[in-house]
Order: structure tokens, then sequence, then C-alpha cells
């Protein structure tokens, strides 16, 4: 077994033991659905798309999880034991974001199946998918940056939540909303997302 292959089967060992991960997953689905359903409700119309609009609750415990992910290993000392293991940090980076985005593409992906009875706009239902994926990749990334669990957390969560209630105070709002991850679309997501990663995989150590 070559040491990519192992590391990614030893990461998805320790996701699949970590009893808060599936929680996590399942928190997601509820709130994103839930919130869902009530905007639905309020609306004239229901589709995929406005079902699928929790998605910007529930990403909060997909940020959590991908923290986790990585700062579970530093308060515990595993880090260290990884890290000898396989020497490689973009190896043990690319494992932990590849584990996560696959549990979190998979959740999504059964979530959007519920919220496609609701219609057939599976464009949406990819996007909702795609973005969750992005925000856990950005939050394995941020953990491995800052290496403390509550500084990471509140650094996704603030980066993500903060620009859309700070942009109406500042003179251009059509920059913050452009270039902040939530708001700005898949693409800026993705830039911010590998950009994360590529500093948190200088910083794992």
């Amino acid at each position: 077994m070559t040491a990519p292959e192992g590391c990614v089967r030893a990461e998805w060992t320790k996701l699949r033991t970590t009893p808060d991960a599936a929680w996590l997953l399942l928190v997601t689905v509820i709130v994103t659905l839930a919130l869902g359903a009530a905007v639905c409700a309020a609306a004239t119309t229901c589709g995929t798309k406005v079902l699928l609009s929790g998605v910007y609750a529930g990403q909060a415990p997909v940020a959590v999880l991908g923290v986790l992910v990585v700062s579970g290993e530093y308060s515990t000392g595993l880090i260290h034991t990884t890290l000898a293991a396989v020497p490689s940090r973009a190896t043990v980076m690319a494992a932990k974001a590849v584990v996560v985005a696959v549990a979190v593409a998979v959740t999504g992906t059964a979530m959007s199946l519920v919220a496609l009875a609701e219609g057939s706009e599976l464009r949406a239902a990819g996007h909702a998918v795609a973005y969750l994926v992005l925000i856990a990749v950005l939050s394995v990334g941020v953990s491995a940056v800052v290496h403390d669990s509550a500084v990471a957390i509140g650094s996704v969560l603030g980066l993500l939540y903060l620009p859309p209630i700070l942009a109406p105070l500042v003179a251009n709002p059509h920059v913050v909303e452009e270039l902040a991850p939530m708001t700005a679309g898949l693409p800026v997501l993705t830039a911010w997302s590998l950009g994360a990663l590529l500093v948190g995989t200088l910083r794992l150590r």
C-alpha cells in the first residue's frame, strides 16, 4: 500500500471512529432541511433551491467538523504520531481534506436527494453539495494554520458570517460581497479553500 493510500485509510479510520463526526453531519442535514422547510412554508413556491437555502446555517457544523479533524490531533498530541508515520505534510493535509470532503459530499448528496423531491433543480443541489465540501476544506486549512479548536472555529464562522453583516457599513459593500467566501460564489470560495489548505500545509508541525 502506498503512503498516500495508507494515510487516507488512517484518516478515514480516525473520522469514522469519532462520535462527534456522525452527529455533526446529522445536524447539518437537520438544520439545512428544517430551515429550508421553514422558508418554503413562508414562500409562495417551494423548490429544491429554496429548500436548500438552509445550507448557509447548516454549514456551521460542517465547519466545526473540518476544524476538529486537525485541531483534535493537536489537543491530544496525536499530530506528532501522525507526522512521524507520514513525514510529508502535504500528504497528511491532502488525506485529511479528501476524507472530510468525501464524508461531507456523501451527506450533502443524501440531503440534496431529499430536497429534489420538491423539484428537479439539479444545479441547485450540486451547488449546495460543492459549497459544503469547500467549507469543510476551508476549515481543515484554517485549523492547520491556528492549531486551536476555538480559535479556528471562531475564525471560520467569522469569515463566513461577518462579511455580509459588515458589508453595508463600508464604502463599497459590493467589493466585500465579491470577495467574501459565503457570498462571492464557488470560484472565490475555491480560492479561499485552496489558499487555506496551502498555508495550513506550511504550518502543519
